[in-house]
Formats: structure tokens, sequence, C-alpha cells
């Protein structure tokens, strides 16, 4: 070690310890003259907060309290819980208990110099002579009284004092005084920072569950000579890897266009030496204000007037400073169905760029209500739930969500909630809500409520732009959707140019031995006009490639049916899903008490406490994906309003994800890709209504060329599917996008294009479909490329009136099991053991889902 470098680093390191010393002493001193201050007030007279707390913000007031920029890391920590609300309460830890009233100290100058969050702001932070109380008092009741005293002069104060005590494990233990405090705390009245040893933390608090929650531990180094030492030593990067101008492109441009500098901002600061006096005397003196510290390097966060910047830029002292962007901590679900990539969206055809996020879309939910009060419904403090009514049996004005399901489906696909740095955003997270409440308080409803529900969806679409509905519910598929009176509403929307979604439903395996089953979509996924989906498995990951079918999601083909004339089941047999969304364990909005949390308290977030109006929950099944689908829907209908049902539907297969391994009738077309299906929408013309056009007509402006057919989401990239699913075929061809398919307009659905003729299927290019399209019967098991590429599963071929269907030879007739114990059912409804009778609506969703993996 070099000589001269290791006497620098010791005399250093005296240096340190000695204003280490000098600081300790002076504010021992500080602290001591002013409480002999105070103490000359008589007893009898003074206040119990003027007896037995010191003011530390006055003591920074006054200019006897020490900066020291070691402490600056804990300091800001601190800050950001007391700023953060809710009921949790800062507890500063160490091994000895040594620190507390340091950190503290920094907090007061900070206060006391305007230097914090506004929540800060005007408020006291007073310290509570625990050592004197516990020292003076003749027993321990006379001690309980007047720590009484203090905390009820604290709460008369509405939260404008802070109240430090550094010996907070003694006075938990200080009989009623301790109650009082812990009721402070709990009813959200009481402000404290409390300060322990890491062992009285451990053994007082942490071990209680009850008293845990409501504090929040902070832990800091065991002494301020480590800090110090740590603080030189560390090498926050050198100045070899920054190259070019030392502000930022955007930050320039900033200080272009406002000459006077007056304009405050937030930036990150790149110091060579964040603790550089010379540094530190620059930003003082251009008023800037320090709001974070980040870790222990020499990067700051600091709110200034852009004058500050460019005096920064040539002062020598920094590396970089760029704005402090605003960053989104994006959502598992925003991010696994590629809305993540398209939130920002170009100028185009004459429209400014825009944010794609919904906004003015109304999408109804129709469902057990929504918890209105949960934040993921407003923006800012104004609801977004612009219609809430009731059909169900309930009081009419009762629209809240005893049950739970409804606000948990409404977060994925229209929250927007900024909770956790807005990690859980739904998908249009600025699309008008409209909640329509058909479930009751125990999730059951009955068809009528339903049919009631959509009739006044129906009148009241134009006076609420309901251009969305979603259905994250079922009944038995019985009658053919032809008969079916859901069916016929649902039909009677998509045909007034509403998009209507639908849970498939969570039928997939046998609930006792586990086996696969087929054949148990509900209505009205039953209906060719609604779009219908089923539950994918994400693995709790962004990336497609490890993604599969959740076992529980209903799989096809449809098996309502009707009876001919010689007593013969007809089966309608329709290739069902149309596609797949995730559903296995996701994160959405939970109403405070709700039955299905209270049923299982799996289902809650675990080691979080945060207020009722951003409280979260699990659950899992086709309910969760039909709501990720429905608020795509919002979002390709705000691209282009023009879209019919329709084209959203063709959209959304024809980008879809094949997964690999999994069939047709497990997954339709594939799992939803938003990044591809925005990219396609965005292509098409916009000065059309696509209504109106004749078969043929060209949907795409001159010199138009095809999105690229593939799409990357999680770094993995994958093909679009590229067909759509046509009842009992599906159709490929790039004519789909490009020319308007008479199939798309509201009235029709996309077997409309279809005959069959001497058992061969064609596509009706006369009416319906234009040529060049090309269409099969063969239902493949996908190998995850496009245009249906895969082994086959099954053929749809010879005569459907019976029922039957030809898979490797096999003829699978009502309830028979084939192969690996695949179970075809004939639309009987049974769920986890529970039979559930014909005309009885229940939510599509499950309590625990598939245990794998999921998001956080």
């Amino acid at each position: 070690m070099n000589l001269s470098t290791n006497k620098t680093s010791i005399l250093r390191k005296a240096i340190s310890l000695a204003l280490l010393y000098s600081f300790v002493i002076t504010n021992i001193a500080a602290v001591g003259v002013f409480a002999s201050n105070r103490n000359e007030t008589p007893s009898s007279a003074a206040s119990a907060i003027t007896r037995f707390t010191t003011d530390l913000t006055q003591l920074g007031r006054d200019g006897r309290l020490r900066e020291n920029l070691n402490l600056e890391n804990d300091t800001v920590r601190l800050m950001k819980v007391l700023a953060g609300g809710g009921k949790r309460q800062p507890v500063i830890v160490d091994e000895k208990g040594e620190n507390q009233d340091f950190v503290v100290e920094q907090l007061a100058m900070r206060i006391a110099n305007g230097d914090v969050n506004e929540k800060l702001v005007g408020v006291s932070v007073l310290k509570l002579e625990t050592a004197s109380l516990f020292s003076n008092s003749k027993t321990a009741a006379d001690t309980s009284a007047k720590i009484e005293s203090v905390i009820d002069e604290v709460l008369a104060s509405n939260a404008h004092t802070i109240l430090f005590v550094n010996e907070l494990t003694n006075v938990l233990d200080a009989g009623s005084a301790g109650a009082k405090l812990l009721e402070g705390v709990e009813n959200g009245k009481l402000r404290i920072i409390g300060g322990s040893s890491k062992a009285a933390y451990d053994e007082k608090i942490a071990k209680n569950p009850d008293i845990a929650k409501l504090f929040e531990a902070i832990s800091v180094s065991d002494n301020l000579n480590d800090q110090a030492v740590a603080s030189e030593s560390f090498d926050g990067g050198s100045d070899e890897g920054y190259r070019g101008d030392n502000v930022s492109p955007d930050l320039r441009e900033m200080l272009a266009g406002d000459p006077s500098g007056k304009t405050r901002i937030d930036v990150i600061l790149q110091a060579k030496d964040a603790d550089n006096s010379a540094l530190r005397g620059l930003l003082a003196g251009g008023q800037a204000k320090i709001k974070d510290r980040i870790g222990r390097d020499q990067t700051l966060v600091v709110n200034m007037p852009l004058s500050t910047v460019q005096q920064l830029s040539t002062s020598g002292l920094i590396n970089y400073v760029s704005p402090d962007r605003q960053v989104l901590t994006t959502g598992h679900i925003e991010d696994a169905v590629g809305a993540t990539d398209v939130r920002s969206q170009p100028a185009l055809n004459g429209r400014a760029a825009y944010t794609l996020d919904g906004a003015a879309i109304g999408v109804a939910v129709v469902d057990s209500g929504i918890y209105t009060a949960h934040n993921g419904f407003k923006n800012g403090s104004t609801s977004r739930i612009v219609a809430n009514v009731n059909f169900t049996n309930a009081t009419t004005t009762d629209t809240s969500d005893v049950y739970g399901h409804g606000t948990h489906v409404a977060g994925l696909a229209i929250g927007s909630s900024t909770y956790s740095s807005s990690a859980y955003k739904g998908i249009a997270p600025n699309s008008n809500i409209v909640s329509v409440k058909v479930l009751n308080n125990l999730g059951v409803g009955n068809t009528s409520w339903l049919l009631n529900g959509l009739d006044w969806i129906l009148t009241n679409k134009t006076t609420y732009n309901i251009r969305v509905v979603n259905l994250s519910l079922g009944t038995t598929a019985v009658d053919t959707y032809t008969n079916d009176a859901v069916c016929l509403k649902v039909k009677a929307l998509v045909n007034a140019g509403i998009v209507v979604v639908a849970a498939a439903g969570n039928l997939g395996k046998d609930p006792i031995t586990g086996a696969q089953v087929y054949g148990r979509i509900h209505s009205p996924g039953n209906s060719p006009y609604v779009i219908t989906v089923g539950a994918s498995n994400t693995m709790g990951t962004t990336t497609h490639t490890d993604d599969t079918i959740a076992t529980y999601s209903s799989r096809g083909p449809t098996r309502s049916f009707y009876t001919n004339s010689t007593g013969t089941k007809v089966y309608d047999n329709l290739i069902k899903p149309d596609l797949v969304a995730p559903g296995n364990k996701l994160v959405s909005y939970k109403a405070p008490g709700n039955v299905i949390a209270a049923a299982n308290s799996l289902l809650g977030l675990t080691g979080i406490t945060v207020p009722d109006a951003d409280q979260m929950m699990y659950m899992s099944g086709t309910s969760m994906s039909a709501p990720v689908v429905a608020g795509a829907a919002s979002l390709l209908l705000q691209v282009n309003p023009n879209l019919t049902p329709g084209m959203i539907k063709a959209i959304l297969q024809y980008t879809a994800q094949p997964i690999n391994g999994e069939n047709m009738f497990e997954q339709g077309a594939g799992e939803i890709n938003l990044e591809g299906a925005v990219r396609l929408a965005r292509s098409l013309r916009t000065d059309v209504d696509f209504q109106t056009l004749a078969k043929g007509t060209t949907t795409v402006p001159t010199g138009w060329v095809m999105p690229t057919t593939s799409s990357t989401i999680g770094g993995a990239t994958f093909p679009w599917a590229q067909l759509i699913n046509t009842g009992h075929t599906y159709v490929t061809g790039a004519n789909l996008v490009s020319q308007f398919q008479t199939v798309y307009k509201r009235e029709n659905q996309f077997m409309d294009g279809v005959t069959y003729t001497n058992g061969v299927y064609a596509l009706n290019t006369t009416s319906f479909f234009t040529t060049g399209l090309t269409i099969s019967n063969v239902l493949k098991t996908s190998n995850g490329a496009a245009l249906g590429a895969g082994t086959t599963y099954m053929t749809f071929g010879g005569t459907l009136a019976s029922g039957v269907l030809v898979g490797d030879g096999v003829l699978v007739g009502d309830g028979v099991l084939v192969g690996d114990g695949v179970l075809v059912g004939d639309g009987v409804l049974v769920g986890d053991g529970v039979l559930v009778g014909d005309g009885v609506l229940v939510g599509d969703a499950v309590l625990l889902g598939d245990n794998t993996p999921a998001m956080r």
C-alpha cells in the first residue's frame, strides 16, 4: 500500500471522527440547553409537551443542529415512509440502538429548512424524553400517565406533530401508555418515529403480528464511523464511461424552451463526488432541494430550477444530469399481452400522437358489482364509473361488490391503480366504467337478471358510449345458440355494434380425477357472435415461451344443441374458445371484506398492509382472462372507432400466438397478442365506416404493406396465427386483412360464409368471403407455427347432426371417454364437484388456479 495514500486515509478518518465527535457533543449540548430553558416553566403551568419533549424542529430553525451527509440516505428513507401515508409508522432499528437520534435530527433540520416532501411541510418533530421520564418518575403508573398526557396533546395537533419515541419497545411495555400509543397508530391519528435496538425490535414487535403490521423497520448502520468510511471508500463510478455532453438532450431542449431558467424540474444528478462542498454550495445557491440519494453512491435526485442545470454543466463537478423521467413499473398483465409496448402511439393520418389507454370508450362490466371507492377506478379523485346499476333481487341501490368478483374483473380490464408504481394497471386504464350488477352477494344470479342487465346496456349504449361488454360469468350451455335467450340477447348487442367478450368457463378438467374434459363451454360463450376467451397460464413470466393452457379452462367444442323432429340431438359443435388470455393467479383489485377472499386466505397478498382503496388479491379462471380481452377491444376501438365487432375478433385471432402443443379446442386461434393487434389495426383505413362497405372493398390505404406477421414480447419472438375460426373450420389468407369480408358486418358471424355440401366445406365467395382465401376442416395440435400448422388432432367431416366427431379414427359420443382419459360431455355443468342446475348463473372464477409460478 502506498504510504502517502495510507496516511491520507488515516487523516481523513481522523477528521471524520473529530467532526463526528463535535457533532455529537454539539447536539447533546443543544438539547441540554433547550431542555434547561424549557424546564424553567413551572410544571403546574406547562403542558406535557413542554415538560416531557424536545422540539427538534425548533432546534433546526435555531441552527443548533448540524448537517451530516453520511446520514443522508437513512434520512431520505425515513422521509419516504412518513410521506407515504397509511398506518405503518417508521422505526429506526440498529444493532445497539445508538443512531436513531442522529437520523431524526437530520429530518428535523430538513423540515425546518423546508427541504421535505409537501406532506411533511410545517410538521413539528418532538422527541419524547424517555430517559428522563423513566428515571424521574416515582412509579410505573406515574411514567405511564406522563406519556399518555404527551400522546393526548400530540393527538390534539391533528397530525401536525410527529412524536419521536427513541425507546419504543419500553414505551409499549409501559402499561396503558403503550396501549394508547398503539390505538392512536391503529386509528391513523398518531404519527410517530420509533427507535429500537434490533434485538428489542425482533423480540417485542416483529414476533407480534398485530403490532408488527403497524410499523415499518428502517435498518441503519451500526455506527456513524462505518458510514463515514463507507462513504469515503465507495466508488460511484469513474468518469471514463461518460461521453459527450453532460446534460441530456431532452434537458437541453427544456433549457432552450425557457431562457429565464425559472422552471423547476426534478433531475437525476450523477455527481463526481456527491458530498463535495463546492457542489453542495452550488446546489444551495441555486435553490436546489435534494429529494433522494440512490443508495450510497454519487447519484442524487434533486429538484432545481433549470438555471442551475447550466451552472452544474460548466462546474466540472458532475458526470451527467438528466430529467427524473417517468418510468412506470408496468404490471405482469400489461407486459405479458404486449399492452406496455403500444401505450405510446405516434401521429398518423392527420391524428396527433396519443396515449393508448381506452380513453372515452365505455366498457360495461356485467358482474357482481364494483367497489367504487377503489383508487383503481379513478382518475385522481374523480371516479371513472359513469353508471352503476343493479338487476339482482337485492335493493336496486345496492351496487356494492360484497362477493368481490366484479371488482377483480374490472381491475384487469380497465383498472388505473397507481399503487406499487402502477404495477397493477388494467389493459385500458382510462376507459369509462359501466357497472351492471347481475350476480348477488354470493356470486350467483339468474338468467333473467342477466337478460335485464344486457337489455339495459342495449338501451343506454349511446348515452354512455358502451362499445364493449365483459361477461365473466355463464350458465349451462344447453340450448343451441339460435335458441338460447342469453345468446340471442348478446347477438342483439353485437348487431348494435357492441363487442361482447365472454368467459369460456372453468370446466376443463374432471374435479375428481383431474382428467381433461372437452365440450364444456358456457353460455353465452357458445355463441358465434361473442369473443369467447379461455385461460392461459403465463407461469408468472412476461416471455411467452413457457405459456400453456390452464388445466381448468373449458375446452370446445360447444355442446349446446336442439332436438330435431326425429328426436335426434343436433349439437352446435363449434370451435371454441376463440382465443385465450392470461388467467391463472392474476393480481387485481380487492373489494374489502369480500366473500371470495374470506373463503380462502391464500387469495390475499401477504405481507402488505395498504388502505382498502388500494387493496389487491389473487384470483384465477377464465373470468380473469375475459377482461384482458375486453380491455384489448377497448384499445382497438380507440385506435380505430370504425371497427366492427367482427373485425375486432378477426384482428385478435389473426395476430394471436399459437401455443405449441395445444389444440384448437383448447386455445382457438391462440393467445392474445395486443402488440400485434394494435399494429394491425393501426394499419387499416380510418376514412371509412366499415359497416357500410361491400365485399372486397379495400380496408387498407394506398401503398399498404402487411405489417410484420410476428411479435416480440418479453424478449421472445413468435409468429402470428394468421387465421380466423369459422365454426367448424378455419380460414387463412392475407385478404382477411386487406379486403372487407361481409362476415365482418355486425349482423353476420364468420360461420355464415361457410357452406357444407356432400361432405365438403367451402367458402361462400358469392356473398360473404372474397377469393384468395383457404379453408380447412382439419383441426391441429399446434407446433407453434402460423396458419394452423401442426399435427392433426381431429377432422370435422360427415354429418354433424348426430353430434359425432371423428378423431384419430375414434367415434366420440356423449360422455364417452377416449384416449388419455379425455371426456366429451353434453353440456352438463359440473364444477369442483358441485352440480349446478340449468338456468343458474355463476361467475367463471376458480379459487386457487393451477399451482404454478404466478405474477407478483
